[in-house]
């Protein structure tokens, strides 16, 4: 038997639900799904969970779980982890619309649209932004060569 799954859910660490959630609403165009939504305390404190969906809410493909459980957002900034990616077809128009959102945009030595080339040529652009917890985030442009 082969690994099969219908979909992920990215979890990411928030420390205010209500405020990650009207970013990811708002700004990114996710919705609710109110099937998952735990809300521990009556006020979303430490260990509730609600999972949002970008798309069509019959393919839910791209799904993300914001869970309480940091007090804090980051602080420093975190080097390493798990990066959800988003597709675009326009990278740098949409680096304008998150600019205009005044969302948090990182530059990595002096360069906000980065290149890499695979070693078949085909060239891949991107940028990481941050969501209100300082969780990383990236907009990808694959381009062909």
């Amino acid at each position: 038997m082969k690994f099969r799954s219908k979909a992920v859910v990215i979890k990411l660490s928030v420390s205010d639900i209500l405020k990650s959630k009207k970013f990811y609403e708002e700004i990114l165009n996710f919705k609710t799904d109110n099937r998952y939504t735990l809300n521990s305390d009556g006020n979303y404190g430490t260990a509730s969970f609600i999972q949002l969906y970008l798309g069509d809410k019959y393919e839910k493909s791209f799904m993300l779980g914001l869970y309480k459980d940091i007090e804090t957002p980051f602080n420093p900034l975190p080097e390493t982890g798990t990066v959800p990616s988003f597709i675009v077809e326009n990278i740098q128009s949409t680096l304008d619309y998150l600019r205009i959102h005044e969302v948090v945009i990182d530059e990595i030595d002096g360069v906000i649209i980065n290149t890499n080339t695979s070693d078949e040529g085909y060239m891949d652009r991107f940028f990481f932004f941050r969501d209100p917890d300082n969780n990383s985030l990236v907009v990808r442009e694959n381009i062909l060569k």
